[in-house]
């Protein structure tokens, strides 16, 4: 496995790139092989002008952050533009990363350039090359001798395998390690990383976009002109992951493992009865100490819907990967109006198979900063309430929904016993002497 990305070319490149251009070997299938010796100072000026081409756009191939090639968009213009690849480094030859260099310059070219078509010109000997691009839905258009040429409608351009849905609301003293955490991952698939951004006020926003610009081929930004909330922002994101698989990790949290989308979907590849896949996890404290999960237990028949009811959630959100089926829950009311959105998808989720769960820790888990784990006891008791009223609203199952509605009404008493240990508290003494300073400050 490999992390693959595609990033601007610069002018530093050619300290590298130069040696390709003096390998036959390298362009033995390409109609523009040097006929000259390629210095540095060639290299460097050649790659100074084409970056001023307002035509093309030009990326350098990274394989586990060693520069190993190009690929590039020329001839911009009426909605199309033809398409170049080359791995220069020939250690890297046909270990599949020219296929996922490729899909990550069509989905730039589709998703931020806004093309409809690519096309491209190979040389008809070159049959691993031809192979490749027809994965990539590439097809035939023009046949002859000396090459052939292939067509691509984006609206075409398959999804990528997993859609890693991330939620963001002023993460922006986080959200580099999350992001960078997403970005080292060695798959054998594509992914792509699809970010609501619910109009932070902080520079959660100027962070993402310098994060699209510098790797081009991974993020679908949906920037909201308004702030529209959590539940809204989350079923957008979900609608925009059109991935077969569905990875999540929210602005605040991050990856630890760089094998974690490829052993999770290699897990849910080989067990078709289970719909969603989590794992351990460790948690960051306040105080910046990482420690073991003290948040959930894995319960026994962890893998059953009942027992996710039963047990509330023990699902860490940065954990799971799960099959992106269609769920008629994602349009419901009870579903947008809930204000504990990923309990409310796995139990969903749960109706289709079973939750598998790998005891291996691949991420962490920031306590206190997210939405839910720093509510107040008060205001979570309300959230919990409002929740299970969705759920038992929404629910089908006789023997779920009344298990819903004794959790509503275990968090109905709560929020009684909070307003006997308040009214309690009202009238100490000392209550009531901080009150007499208190009215004494005011005036």
């Amino acid at each position: 496995m490999y992390n693959v990305l595609i990033r601007p070319l610069q002018k530093e490149d050619a300290l590298i790139s130069y040696q390709w251009r003096n390998d036959p070997e390298v362009w033995k299938y390409t109609g523009s092989r040097p006929d000259i010796e390629i210095t540095k100072e060639i290299e460097s000026e050649w790659i100074v002008k084409v970056l001023q081409d307002e035509k093309s756009k030009r990326f350098a191939i990274l394989c586990d952050n060693e520069y190993i090639g190009n690929v590039h968009l020329n001839n911009i213009e009426n909605n199309a533009a033809e398409f170049h690849i080359f791995i220069g480094n020939k250690d890297f030859w046909g270990k599949g990363i020219s296929q996922l260099a490729t899909y990550q310059i069509l989905y730039y070219a589709k998703e931020v350039l806004k093309l409809s078509e690519i096309y491209l010109y190979v040389k008809p000997e070159n049959i691993a090359a031809v192979e490749s691009y027809k994965r990539n839905n590439f097809v035939v258009i023009e046949e002859n001798p000396g090459n052939v040429k292939m067509l691509l409608r984006l609206s075409e351009l398959k999804n990528t395998t997993v859609s890693i849905f991330v939620m963001v609301y002023n993460h922006g003293q986080y959200l580099k390690d999350c992001l960078d955490s997403l970005l080292e991952q060695k798959t054998n698939f594509n992914y792509d990383i699809v970010v609501g951004e619910d109009c932070s006020k902080d520079n959660s926003r100027e962070i993402l976009l310098s994060y699209q610009k510098l790797y081009p081929g991974k993020f679908k930004l949906l920037l909201h002109p308004n702030n529209i909330g959590a539940a809204e922002n989350q079923r957008i994101v979900l609608e925009n992951s059109q991935g077969k698989y569905v990875a999540i990790c929210e602005g605040d949290d991050y990856w630890t493992n760089p094998l974690k989308l490829q052993k999770q979907v290699d897990f849910l590849e080989s067990n078709i009865d289970y719909v969603l896949c989590f794992h351990k996890v460790k948690i960051l404290k306040p105080t910046g100490e990482v420690v073991d999960d003290f948040i959930t237990k894995i319960p026994e028949n962890y893998e059953l819907r009942r027992t996710l009811a039963e047990n509330s959630n023990y699902i860490h959100t940065p954990s799971v990967v799960f099959r992106n089926i269609s769920l008629t829950e994602y349009q419901s009311l009870e579903f947008r109006n809930s204000p504990i959105g990923d309990y409310f998808l796995y139990l969903a989720l749960a109706n289709h198979g079973k939750m598998g769960y790998l005891d291996e820790t691949m991420c962490v888990y920031r306590y206190g900063v997210g939405i839910f784990s720093s509510l107040d006891n008060f205001k979570q008791l309300k959230a919990n309430i409002s929740l299970y009223v969705n759920l038992y609203s929404n629910e089908k199952d006789p023997i779920i929904k009344t298990i819903f509605y004794r959790n509503f009404q275990n968090a109905m008493s709560q929020v009684e016993y909070q307003y006997i240990i308040n009214d309690k508290l009202l009238k100490t003494r000392r209550h009531k002497i901080v009150e007499k300073i208190y009215k004494r400050f005011k005036k």
